[in-house]
C-alpha cells in the first residue's frame, strides 16, 4: 500500500489549484476575446507629435450598446485618421475616433453596433479598484502584429513614473503607471490588462526595449471620461501647465520638508510613501510666477492629497475657476491661488495644409518638451512641404511670413491670404526651444497642392475640410527690355583679363529645384541643385541646359539665379540634360544676357588642356585649369525604383577634381583679329566644348551615387537646342521633345584583349589600335559591346533590332565604332532609315541591317498626373521601360497607368505599389490615364467603400489589392501642364 506524506498532499493540492486556475483563465479568455479587437489605422496627415502612416494596435469594447472601444491616445491619435476594427471572428467595422486625452495615454473609438452581425460582442468592465501588487494578470491583444496574443505576468508596481520616450514625441505625465514583465510590443498598444475574472484593471500603453518590462496606464481617469461620453456631456480637463512628480519622503527631506510636516502627512495616510512635487512650470501659464520647481504639494482646496488621482479629480471639475494649493517651499509653508485652465484650449484641433506643408498652433505636448510658453510662439510646422526650398524638416516654428509676425495660426492665415501663388516672400523661423530666429525665402505653392483648413469634429469622428483661397491676385510685373545694356558697353567687362572667360562666367546659372512629390524614382525629401548654362536666346526665349541631377523631372518648381538675381524657371524639354526657360520680364533692366561661345565641332582628346568654370554652393565662380584624363562610358546602372540615368553616353574625365556644383568645360583657341589701327593681331578665345555635369546612379547596396563628368556639347546638347529653336520659330507648343531615334540597346566598353579572346582578328586589332592612337593620343583601346536590349512596340517606324547581348560593334555604315559618341553621331543623320552594322558574334564577323526605333529610353515627358487616394499616377515613363521584361504581355509601354509614388497615410499605401502599373479597376481594364479618369467619374465610390485594383510589375507578375476610398482626406485631383509649362490642378 502506497504511503502519502504531508508534502505530497500539499503538492497535489497545489497542482489541483493550478489546474483549476488554468481552467478559470481558459473560460475567461474564451469569453473576453469577443470584446477585444485588432485595430488597423492610418494617420492621413502629420500633426502635432505624430507623423503620417499606417499602424496596427489593439482596443477593447467597454460599452457594447453604444459601440465604444477603449485604446491608447497614441492609437486614437490627435491627427486625422482612418481606422477599422477587426473582431475575433474577422468581422470588420469602421471606427470613428471620438476622444483622445490631451495628456494621458487613452482615447475612445466608436463603431456602429448594428454592423456586427455574426458575433455576440462581450463588454469588458473597468475596475481600477482591483489593481494590487502581486495580482496575476494577462495582457490579451494584437501583439507585434499578431491577430491575438496572450501574455501573462504578475503586477509588480503601482507607482512607476510615466515612461519617457524622447523629445518631439508624445509622452504621458502627471500620472502613475503600473509595471509588470509581460514583454509586450508593437501592436499590443491598447490591450486590456485583465484579472482572472476578465475585468480590466489597467490599459497596456508601452514597454521597454532593454527589458521585458511593460507599462500600464491606471483606469481612474478613464472611467470618468467614459461616464461623460455615456452621459453625452463634455469631458472637462483642467491644467495648471505644471508637471508634478512623486517623490519619496527621504527625497522630500532633502528638499526641506520638516519632520513635523512629514509626521502629519504619514499620520493621515500610513500607507503613503511620499508627496507630489513641482517638476516643471511653463512660462506664461496659470502657475507661472506662483509655483517653482521643488515646491512640495500638500493639499488642494483643503483636501489632503499624496497622489495624482485626487489632484485631478479636483482640477478637472474646476476648469476656469480658482483653486488654492497648499505647498511647502523648503521649510516654509504657503498657499497659491491659481486659475485652472481648460486643457483642451491649448491642444490644437485644426490645421492648415498649404503648399504640401501642415501648420497649426503649438500644442501643450510640444511646449512642455522644451519648457516653452504655449501662447503666441509662432506656427508649428508638422510637415515642411514648400519649405523644403530651404531644406527645412518638420518640428519648427514659423514666426514671420512676408515680413509680418505670425504668432498663431489665425495670424498666419491672415498673412497667407494676401500672398499670391508662386510669390517668393521672406520667412522667419526657429527651432523649438531656441531663442534665435533664422531668416530665409519661401515660394508659395498653390499650383502643385490644394490649400485646406481641417477642423476636428469629435461627434462625427472626422475632420471637416474647407478650401482656402487667397484674397488677392498677383499683379503683372512691369515689362523691361533686357537688351537695354550690352556687355560690350560694360566697363567691368572691358577691364576684365579675358572677355570670353567673363562671358562664360556670366552665362553660368545656379539651378535649384523642389520636387513637390516623390515621383520618377526621386524622393521629395531632399534638395535638388546644380549649375546650368545659357545655351541660346533665339526668338526671345532663353534656353538653359543643366543636368538631370538638378532637375530630375518636369514636375518641379525651379529657381534660377543669374548675375545675383533669382527668377522662376520651367522645363521645356528633357533629354540627357534638362532644358529650361524663364520669363525675361522677371529680370531687372540692368541684367543683360549674352550666350557664351560654343564649339560644336570640338573633338577632345586625352591630355587636351581645358578650363573648368563652375559655381559652388555660395554661387561663387570656380575656375580651374586642367586636362582631359579619359573618354569613355559613364557607366550607370539600373536603379530601383526606376529613374533616369545616362545610357550610351560618353563621359569626359578630367585630371584634377574641381570643387563645384557643376558648370562647363572650355577650351582655349587662338583667334586672329584686326585692331582699331588696322593691324592683324592674335588673342585668346575661350569656347565651351562640354557641359560639366552631375551623373547619378545607385551602388550595389541601393544607395545613390553622384559624380562629375563632362558631356560633349556638339554631340549631346546642340541637336536638342536646335530642335527647340526650330519648334519655337514655327510657334509650336513650348514644350516636348522630338521623337529621337535609338538602336534600342545599351552598350558598354570592354578591353581589346577580351575582344581578342572572343575571336577578334589581328587585322581588326591593329586597325583599332591605330585609330585610338590617332583620335585619343592613348593606347587604351576599348571595344563597344551590346549587353542589354530594351522592350519596344512595333510602332510607326517599323523598326527592328537584330543585335543581341554579347555582340561587339565594329562598324556602322563603313565607319569604325571606336567611341560611344560615334553611335550618337550616326543617329543624328535623320535622313537614314537603316544602317549596316558589322559585328563580332560567336567569333565571326557578321553584317546586319538595323532600322532605328523611336527612342523610348532616353526621353521622358510627363504632362498629366492624377492623385487618387494618395497614389500619384501617370503614363509609363521612359525610365521604367528599360527594366520591363522583354517578352512582356501586360505592361503598357505606351500610355498606361504607372504608379509614381504613394503618400504616407494614404489609403493606397501598402496596397498600390510604386513602380507598378494599374491595369484594371473594379473589373474594368484601363490602358491610359484618360480611361482611368473616366472610370473614376463613372463609379463615384463613396467613402469607406473598397475598390478592387489589379496591378502588374516589371516582370509581368500581377496582383490584386483592395483600396478603401476616402475623398475627405484624399480628393481625386488632376495636375496638368499647360502650353506655357505651368502646372494646373483640378479636383475631379
Amino acid at each position: 500500500m502506497a504511503k502519502f506524506s504531508p508534502e505530497s498532499a500539499l503538492a497535489a493540492a497545489a497542482a489541483a489549484a493550478a489546474v483549476a486556475k488554468d481552467q478559470a483563465w481558459d473560460k475567461t479568455i474564451e469569453r473576453i476575446i469577443k470584446g477585444i479587437v485588432s485595430i488597423k489605422a492610418s494617420a492621413v496627415r502629420a500633426f502635432d507629435t505624430e507623423g503620417a502612416g499606417d499602424y496596427t494596435a489593439t482596443g477593447f469594447v467597454v460599452d457594447k450598446q453604444r459601440g465604444i472601444i477603449l485604446s491608447n491616445r497614441h492609437v486614437v491619435n490627435p491627427a486625422p485618421i482612418i481606422a477599422t476594427a477587426v473582431f475575433v471572428n474577422y468581422e470588420e467595422v469602421p471606427l470613428r475616433p471620438i476622444y483622445r486625452d490631451p495628456v494621458h495615454d487613452f482615447g475612445f473609438f466608436q463603431y456602429d453596433a448594428d454592423k456586427v452581425k455574426f458575433l455576440e460582442v462581450e463588454q469588458i468592465d473597468l475596475r481600477p479598484d482591483l489593481a494590487k501588487i502581486g495580482l496575476s494578470i494577462k495582457v490579451v491583444g494584437n501583439d507585434s502584429g499578431e491577430k491575438l496574443s496572450i501574455l501573462g505576468s504578475t503586477l509588480a508596481r503601482l507607482d512607476r513614473t510615466a515612461p519617457r520616450y524622447g523629445d518631439d514625441v508624445y509622452e504621458d505625465f502627471n500620472t502613475f503607471y503600473f509595471q509588470a514583465a509581460t514583454g509586450t510590443s508593437g501592436g499590443s498598444s491598447g490591450s486590456p490588462v485583465l484579472n482572472i475574472a476578465g475585468q480590466a484593471i489597467a490599459l497596456n500603453a508601452g514597454g521597454s526595449k532593454r527589458s521585458a518590462s511593460s507599462f500600464y496606464l491606471p483606469l481612474n481617469r478613464i472611467v470618468r471620461a467614459l461616464r461623460c461620453i455615456q452621459a453625452d456631456i463634455p469631458i472637462t480637463r483642467g491644467t495648471l501647465q505644471t508637471e508634478f512628480v512623486h517623490k519619496s519622503y527621504d527625497e522630500l527631506r532633502r528638499l526641506g520638508l520638516t519632520a513635523e510636516a512629514e509626521a502629519v502627512c504619514r499620520h493621515r495616510n500610513p500607507s503613503s510613501t511620499g508627496l507630489l512635487t513641482v517638476s516643471k512650470v511653463l512660462p506664461d501659464g496659470p502657475a507661472h510666477g506662483k509655483l517653482d520647481p521643488g515646491d512640495i504639494l500638500v493639499a488642494c482646496e483643503g483636501q489632503i492629497l499624496d497622489g495624482f488621482v485626487p489632484l485631478w479629480e479636483i482640477l478637472d471639475d474646476r476648469v476656469d475657476t480658482t483653486v488654492t494649493l497648499s505647498l511647502y517651499r523648503g521649510k516654509a509653508p504657503f498657499d497659491a491661488d491659481i486659475v485652472v485652465q481648460d486643457l483642451h484650449s491649448i491642444t490644437p484641433d485644426r490645421f492648415v495644409e498649404v503648399g504640401g506643408g501642415i501648420f497649426h498652433d503649438l500644442s501643450y505636448q510640444q511646449a512642455r518638451s522644451y519648457g516653452m510658453s504655449v501662447e503666441n510662439q509662432g506656427v508649428f510646422v508638422a510637415l515642411s512641404g514648400m519649405l523644403n526650398w530651404s531644406s527645412l524638416t518638420r518640428n519648427f516654428l514659423v514666426t514671420s511670413l512676408a515680413n509680418t509676425p505670425t504668432p498663431n495660426l489665425d495670424a498666419f492665415l491672415d498673412v497667407l491670404a494676401t500672398i499670391p501663388d508662386s510669390k517668393r516672400v521672406p520667412i522667419k523661423h526657429k527651432e523649438l526651444g531656441q531663442i534665435r530666429e533664422t531668416t530665409g525665402l519661401v515660394q508659395i505653392d498653390r499650383h502643385f497642392h490644394l490649400d485646406h483648413i481641417f477642423v476636428r469634429q469629435d461627434k462625427a469622428g472626422v475632420w471637416d475640410r474647407q478650401s482656402l483661397r487667397p484674397s488677392v491676385v498677383e499683379q503683372p510685373q512691369a515689362v523691361v527690355d533686357p537688351s537695354a545694356e550690352k556687355y560690350e558697353d560694360d566697363d567691368e567687362l572691358d577691364i576684365a583679363q579675358n572677355k570670353y572667360l567673363e562671358l562664360i562666367k556670366q552665362g553660368l546659372i545656379y539651378v535649384t529645384a523642389r520636387l513637390p512629390f516623390s515621383i520618377h524614382g526621386y524622393t521629395s525629401s531632399r534638395p535638388y541643385y546644380g549649375v546650368g548654362t545659357l545655351v541660346s536666346i533665339e526668338n526671345g526665349v532663353p534656353i538653359v541646359a543643366c543636368d538631370r541631377a538638378a532637375v530630375p523631372s518636369e514636375f518641379v518648381d525651379i529657381r534660377l539665379t543669374m548675375q545675383h538675381h533669382a527668377v522662376s524657371g520651367r522645363v521645356i524639354a528633357m533629354d540627357k540634360l534638362a532644358y529650361l526657360t524663364f520669363n525675361l520680364e522677371e529680370l531687372p533692366s540692368h541684367v543683360n544676357l549674352l550666350v557664351p561661345s560654343f564649339d560644336p565641332h570640338a573633338d577632345l582628346r586625352v591630355k587636351d588642356a581645358v578650363t573648368v568654370l563652375g559655381l559652388d554652393s555660395a554661387h561663387s565662380v570656380v575656375e580651374k585649369q586642367t586636362s582631359v584624363m579619359s573618354l569613355g562610358d559613364i557607366g550607370t546602372t539600373k536603379c530601383n525604383p526606376p529613374r533616369f540615368r545616362l545610357i550610351n553616353v560618353e563621359g569626359i574625365s578630367l585630371v584634377d577634381t574641381v570643387s563645384c556644383d557643376g558648370g562647363v568645360v572650355a577650351k582655349k583657341y587662338s583667334e586672329k583679329y584686326v585692331d582699331s589701327e588696322n593691324e592683324e593681331k592674335e588673342r585668346d578665345v575661350y569656347k565651351i566644348v562640354a557641359m560639366w555635369t552631375n551623373a547619378s546612379s545607385q551602388n550595389s547596396s541601393g544607395n545613390d551615387t553622384f559624380w562629375k563628368t563632362g558631356l560633349n556639347y556638339g554631340a549631346y546638347v546642340k541637336p536638342i537646342v536646335d530642335h527647340i529653336n526650330r519648334r519655337l520659330l514655327h510657334s509650336e507648343v513650348d514644350r516636348g521633345m522630338p521623337q529621337r531615334r535609338t538602336f534600342n540597346f545599351e552598350c558598354g566598353e570592354g578591353s581589346l584583349s577580351t575582344a581578342a579572346g572572343h575571336g577578334l582578328s589581328a587585322g581588326r586589332i591593329r586597325q583599332f589600335v591605330r585609330l585610338v592612337k590617332k583620335q585619343l593620343n592613348s593606347s587604351n583601346v576599348r571595344m563597344i559591346n551590346v549587353f542589354d536590349k530594351f522592350p519596344h512596340h512595333d510602332i510607326a517606324t517599323n523598326g527592328s533590332n537584330d543585335l543581341i547581348p554579347g555582340d561587339i560593334l565594329l562598324e556602322i555604315d563603313g565607319s569604325p565604332v571606336v567611341r560611344l559618341v560615334d553611335i550618337e553621331k550616326q543617329l543624328q543623320d535623320e535622313s537614314k532609315d537603316s544602317y549596316e552594322f558589322v559585328i563580332l558574334r560567336d567569333g565571326q564577323e557578321k553584317t546586319v541591317t538595323i532600322r532605328p526605333l523611336l527612342d523610348m529610353s532616353n526621353v521622358a515627358e510627363t504632362n498629366k498626373i492624377v492623385q487618387w487616394n494618395g497614389a500619384f499616377l501617370h503614363e509609363t515613363p521612359s525610365e521604367a521601360i528599360e527594366q520591363v521584361a522583354h517578352d512582356t504581355k501586360l505592361v503598357p509601354l505606351i500610355g498606361g497607368v504607372y504608379v509614381g509614388s504613394v503618400s504616407f497615410g494614404a489609403p493606397a499605401l501598402n496596397n498600390i505599389r510604386p513602380a507598378q502599373w494599374i491595369i484594371e479597376v473594379d473589373g474594368e481594364p484601363v490602358d491610359n490615364i484618360e480611361q482611368f479618369l473616366e472610370i473614376i467619374s463613372k463609379k463615384r465610390w463613396s467613402d469607406e467603400q473598397f475598390v478592387r485594383v489589379k496591378q502588374v510589375n516589371r516582370k509581368d507578375v500581377t496582383s490584386v489589392v483592395s483600396v478603401q476610398v476616402n475623398e475627405r482626406y484624399w480628393p481625386t485631383r488632376c495636375l496638368e501642364r499647360d502650353i506655357n509649362g505651368k502646372w494646373i490642378h483640378t479636383v475631379v
